[in-house]
């Protein structure tokens, strides 16, 4: 078997050159923005069991914004820290809203 060299890709070459000032910032732009997204991401919603359909509603409604939900069980304590969770879904006049969990 003889060993064949990968060939660069056409539109890898075209980029800035390896080491170079400005790939160096594209780079810090791409890890700010992953750090973003993982920020966000890691913003989890605690929600208390309940039979509640309008609780319910409010959490679907929420997982379809893309926020990640964390559900209680019946009698549960939740220990928020380590649930990771900073926010929480509760019932304020009627209805459902996102309060910090402090």
């Amino acid at each position: 078997m003889s060993r064949h060299r990968t060939k660069e890709q056409a539109f890898t070459t075209l980029q800035t050159p390896k080491g170079s000032d400005a790939g160096r910032e594209d780079l810090e732009k791409h890890h700010e923005r992953l750090q973003e997204i993982d920020a966000l991401a890691s913003q989890k919603i605690f929600v208390p069991f309940s039979v509640n359909m309008a609780q319910r509603k409010a959490a679907r409604q929420l997982r379809e914004k893309g926020k990640n939900l964390v559900c209680g069980t019946p009698g549960q304590e939740p220990n928020f820290a380590l649930l990771g969770c900073f926010l929480q879904l509760v019932e304020e006049d009627g209805e459902f809203v996102v309060r910090p969990t402090i």
